[in-house]
């Protein structure tokens, strides 16, 4: 049995916050290195990878995080301080809703349940046990508060752990990511939901006619004509909309934080697209300004205005927060089913499948990342689809007789 090899001798100093490089036994290499912030803050970091080349790479970058000021990790360093410096330099350049969303997830749930151990002590054992005793926390909802998370929410905590993890262990700062093994486990209830998402096309023609005589309630029907999301619809300022033509160009979205409107780039890249509307979405947008003209008149002095396409009655634009109490409203008018705002995507998705639109192409309209994703979450299959979707064996076994 050949014997284990020693530790190489370490190489000479490098200097004050140089480091240093040393190959262990198991043959992977180690880098140390003790840095000094720009705040006058010690700090003292290591890591291990598969090369030497490796090694020096993550050494050099240690130094040049420290310099910038950036996090550098340790071996003492805990989750809640790595996935907050992790969340804070990952948020530069995404959509102000996600990453809202994020930090949401992070104070709420890991924080709280995985923040004070160490970063390199995480097993997919522990991520396990932390997903089941994932609950709900929100203060203001009683109905809820203290009840099992859904599979959904811990699927979305479960993604922010894999993605964050995965940079420790492309950084050297883990040797593996836990999140690549543990998963949340459905429950029962999620995999007997067999809800559908989207309506019919007469629920859909019943809700339009309701929706359409209402003033706010237009929004909802320009989202049924085009698969708009309801941020992106909110969004619309004049100068990327063309209503002579019924071209739109998609650039931000209007999405509400902590109550307040915020104007933020669209969800992901390929939701940034142009789209051409036609006939119902285009009459609704050639009929606005005369709208506009109306709520001046009414509203006299009391009216502010603004470069939205569709605003309140004072001209202002419309916060996501406030459509919800109207869409439920208007479903029980129409005698269809509540199901949020985003029925409303799912609906168009799953009415222009049905009539033989290719998925491909209804995901590049709506702006998906993937056209996969467009066909597993949103392609409700109608029972009218599958109708008289069986075999005649007694007519193809006549047509045999027939040739033979």
């Amino acid at each position: 049995m050949a014997k284990a090899r020693k530790a190489d001798t370490p190489p000479p100093k490098r200097g004050n916050g140089r480091g240093s490089v040393r190959r262990l036994p198991s043959g992977r290499w180690q880098w140390r290195a003790t840095v000094e912030l720009p705040n006058g803050e010690v700090v003292r970091a290591a890591g291990t990878v598969d090369t030497k080349t490796e090694a020096e790479e993550a050494l050099s970058r240690a130094r040049t995080d420290a310099a910038r000021g950036q996090f550098a990790v340790t071996p003492k360093t805990t989750v809640e301080e790595y996935v907050r410096a992790w969340h804070e330099v990952r948020q530069v350049g995404q959509a102000a809703k996600y990453t809202h969303g994020q930090k949401s997830l992070i104070e709420t749930h890991i924080v709280p349940g995985l923040g004070k151990r160490r970063l390199a002590t995480i097993t997919p054992r522990d991520l396990e046990a932390f997903y089941a005793g994932l609950q709900h926390r929100d203060e203001r909802r009683e109905d809820t508060k203290g009840k099992p998370l859904g599979d959904s929410m811990k699927r979305q905590i479960h993604n922010l752990l894999h993605l964050a993890f995965s940079e420790a262990v492309r950084h050297g700062d883990l040797l593996r990511n836990p999140a690549d093994v543990a998963r949340p486990r459905y429950t029962r209830q999620a995999a007997q939901d067999d809800t559908v998402k989207a309506w019919t096309e007469e629920e859909a023609g019943k809700f339009y006619r309701v929706a359409r005589q209402d003033r706010r309630g237009v929004v909802f029907c320009f989202m049924l004509a085009t698969g708009m999301r309801i941020g992106e619809t909110l969004g619309l300022r004049w100068e990327n909309v063309d209503p002579d033509t019924g071209r739109i160009q998609i650039k931000e979205a209007l999405v509400s934080l902590s109550g307040k409107a915020h104007r933020t780039t669209p969800k992901t890249a390929r939701s940034r697209r142009t789209v051409t509307v036609g006939r119902d979405a285009l009459a609704i947008l050639r009929e606005m300004p005369e709208r506009v003209a109306l709520d001046r008149e009414a509203q006299g002095g009391k009216y502010v205005g603004s470069e939205a396409v569709f605003t309140t009655s004072r001209g202002l634009p419309i916060l996501t927060d406030n459509v919800y109490k109207l869409m439920r409203a208007l479903c029980e008018q129409a005698g269809v089913p509540y199901k949020g705002t985003h029925v409303l995507r799912h609906t168009y998705i799953s009415i222009q499948g049905a009539s033989g639109k290719p998925v491909e192409v209804l995901s590049a309209q709506v702006g998906h990342a993937r056209a996969s994703f467009t066909r597993d979450r949103y392609r409700t299959v109608f029972e009218e689809e599958r109708g008289g979707l069986t075999l005649d064996l007694s007519a193809l076994t006549r047509d045999s007789e027939r040739e033979a």
